[in-house]
């Protein structure tokens, strides 16, 4: 650092410890542990932008509480922060570059949620998805009589089990009932950005109910057609969620079709995970403008067409994100989230009829107000949807009190 400390992205929420308030900084990359600061801190390294000096921090310090930061407290805090990985710094991307080689040299890609968003333990995870279809606002068990064919494609949500789970059940419960795919392309929303639009990897996933093959020779041939690198930021995988908690319920549901056929059917992958859209959203340009957009999606619908198994899309994305914890300057109130729902409903009704356009300028007309962050996945299925139509299942909104914010989230099917 050259004493203008630059803070990394990251998320942060109230937490209550001995009746007092305090922040909590999380790091969506885990590159750095959980780190708990007080207010006060928190308005300081709130500065940290990589233009301020350690002068400008202090000034803004004080006309904000008429109090002094002298320079020995405000040193500490840049310490603290960069010796646990919050900062950009010689530190930082030392520590970065050790764990990135680690996860690029290991043969399948561990779970990194296993134990905290969903049990470790293959029975107690077993019970905690069957759960999910039996609460009240679950839809009910898989029904044994079955279907013929398994769905085009579903919308999963990829918000945390405890918020979203039966949300999960409805959109795979279609799933559950066929008898399943050969091959599930699943579009995954890069929530740690990346500088190219889609990120792929060869590691297979490994799960507490067993592991999941990655088809390789499809990801292969996929890359020889595409235009750009689909493995230049292979480490996004590393803990990325969208795309981990839909291969945890695929697995799942490969049992639960196996207890009706009597065998389990092999299934394979393709983990895609999709970076933001939003600079086209900003020019109100389409995606598939961009030639490297437009080159993946191509060669994808052309593999897709040519494939003799059963293939089954499937998107794992959130919608709007809004309240204090997302950038709203003012609390939430239920007018606000009656308007995200409408809002939200007029974003799905395009996405069920496979409106590429007209998605978009739902996204486009406010410069994504509700901050869409299935955005990119959802505009890249709709491209390979080839004319089926989709029905909503189940649409939910998550509110959480201590962050004064909200997700949403919709449950989809398509034939």
């Amino acid at each position: 650092m050259d004493g203008h400390p630059r803070l990394r992205p990251i998320e942060a929420f109230p937490v209550q410890q001995e009746g007092k308030t305090f922040i909590c900084l999380r790091d969506p990359q885990q590159y750095a542990q959980p780190l708990v600061v007080t207010p006060a801190a928190y308005f300081v390294l709130s500065h940290f932008d990589g233009r301020r000096s350690l002068l400008d921090i202090q000034e803004a310090y004080c006309r904000r509480s008429g109090e002094i930061l002298f320079s020995g407290d405000l040193n500490r805090i840049v310490e603290l922060l960069d010796s646990h990985g919050y900062l950009y710094s010689e530190r930082f991307l030392e520590h970065q570059a050790r764990i990135i080689e680690e996860f690029r040299r290991q043969p399948v890609r561990t779970p990194a949620h296993a134990g905290t968003v969903y049990r470790s333990n293959p029975t107690e995870l077993k019970n905690q998805l069957d759960g999910h279809f039996r609460k009240p606002e679950g839809p009910g068990e898989p029904d044994c009589a079955g279907a013929l064919r398994a769905p085009k494609a579903i919308v999963a949500p990829h918000i945390d089990f405890h918020r979203g789970g039966p949300a999960y059940a409805w959109a795979y419960k279609p799933l559950a009932e066929s008898p399943g795919a050969d091959l599930y392309v699943v579009l995954g929303t890069s929530h740690c950005g990346g500088e190219n639009p889609f990120t792929a990897t060869l590691k297979d996933f490994a799960t507490p109910l067993g592991p999941v093959e990655t088809d390789k020779a499809f990801v292969q041939e996929l890359q020889k057609r595409y235009g750009g690198d689909l493995f230049a930021e292979e480490h996004l995988h590393r803990t990325e969620h969208s795309i981990e908690f839909q291969v945890v319920y695929l697995k799942y549901v490969s049992h639960l079709q196996a207890e009706r056929s009597g065998e389990l059917r092999p299934f394979k992958i393709v983990p895609l995970l999709v970076s933001s859209f939003h600079p086209m959203v900003r020019s109100r340009t389409l995606p598939e403008n961009d030639s490297r957009t437009a080159s993946l999606l191509d060669a994808l619908r052309e593999l897709i067409a040519a494939e003799t198994r059963q293939v089954c899309l499937v998107a794992g994305v959130d919608l709007a994100h809004v309240g204090m914890q997302f950038g709203d300057a003012e609390p939430l109130t239920p007018e606000f989230l009656r308007w995200v729902e409408e809002e939200d409903r007029r974003l799905i009704e395009r996405l069920a009829v496979a409106d590429a356009a007209g998605f978009f300028h739902e996204v486009a007309k406010d410069q994504d107000r509700r901050r869409i962050c299935g955005f990119a996945p959802l505009y890249s299925l709709i491209h390979l949807l080839d004319g089926s139509r989709g029905q909503c299942l189940k649409y939910s909104q998550a509110f959480t009190r201590e962050t004064g914010s909200a997700v949403t989230f919709a449950s989809m099917v398509f034939e």
